[in-house]
């Protein structure tokens, strides 16, 4: 057996003290998340209510991560198509039925439904892994259908499975009819769509997807690159939010839809989920969302003190 040096033995020690502090560290902040979870927080008592004056939308939803509170909801049982945020539900039902992410497989021309496509001929190759981003990164349509078709369910039963994730989600007013969001079939409410966001966006792969800004791959045989860029605006050109998932939806039944998970890029805040409908514009969509969340961090309480003080009353 070779002796160890005293370089090595050193290297060790300061290792043992690396980790020791990062675990150390990760517990601590565990710790705080969980006693910051039990708290539910207050609407304080000269808090404005939230003004629609310039912020347009059908339906809506605020609410906080942590406690589940519903901090504002405009008529959030309102049923609307929730377009290409359906394809959150096609994300966590991918994540129980899919090929090894490496796995190569082929774009069909079965797959193409029209709207938003990874620019692809049919028979074109591309990792599970690679697929399962541009559905999310640049919301394809055809690539999200060629998930549902590999997935061993089956196009069809990928879909009844969707419903059937729904149901477990208490999703009451939620059906889908297709995989994309690309038709108007599919409807759902905000408040649904809120515990959807909550539900994709607690599996990691699918809030690091969601939150990349830009993804490049291969396509195979060729080595024809391709580059992705999020739809989600809030991610890639706002200073202020921190967006730890997100995903957009269009069609022309339903205008533009946002579910995203927020927090502020420079402060400590609460982490928030909110869900915007029917805005008229795109940007509309990114604005309301951005003016919600201000309010919500503004307009509540989450120190332990108010919670108290709120259970006292």
């Amino acid at each position: 057996m070779t002796k160890m040096g005293f370089q090595d033995k050193i290297f060790i020690r300061i290792s043992i003290a690396f980790f020791g502090l990062f675990f150390g560290a990760t517990l601590v902040f565990a710790l705080a998340e969980g006693a910051r979870a039990a708290v539910t927080p207050v609407l304080k008592t000269n808090a404005a209510q939230y003004s629609r004056a310039d912020n347009q939308f059908v339906s809506a939803v605020v609410m906080d991560s942590s406690s589940g509170k519903v901090l504002y909801s405009y008529q959030p049982a309102k049923k609307w198509p929730p377009a290409s945020i359906t394809k959150l539900m096609s994300a966590l039902v991918t994540l129980e039925h899919h090929q090894p992410w490496d796995s190569l497989v082929s774009v069909s021309s079965k797959d193409e439904v029209g709207g938003a496509r990874l620019n692809v001929k049919p028979g074109a190759r591309a990792t599970v892994r690679d697929l399962f981003y541009s559905s999310l990164v640049g919301s394809a349509n055809n690539t999200t259908m060629t998930l549902a078709r590999v997935s061993g369910l089956g196009t069809s039963g990928f879909i009844k499975r969707m419903n059937q994730k729904a149901k477990e989600l208490k999703m009451a007013d939620t059906v889908f009819t297709e995989p994309t969001g690309i038709m108007e079939t599919n409807m759902t409410t905000a408040a649904d769509l809120a515990k959807l966001t909550e539900a994709a966006f607690s599996q990691y792969t699918i809030r690091r997807a969601a939150s990349t800004m830009r993804y490049r791959f291969y396509e195979r045989p060729n080595s024809l690159l391709h580059t992705l860029i999020n739809t989600n605006h809030l991610l890639t050109r706002d200073q202020d939010i921190y967006v730890l998932g997100g995903k957009t939806g269009y069609i022309d039944e339903a205008m533009y839809n946002l579910a995203v998970k927020v927090k502020l890029m420079k402060k400590t805040v609460p982490v928030l989920t909110i869900v915007v409908m029917g805005a008229p514009t795109k940007q509309a969509s990114f604005d309301s969302t951005k003016a919600l969340a201000l309010w919500a961090w503004n307009a509540y309480d989450w120190s332990p003190s108010a919670a108290q003080l709120s259970l006292a009353h």
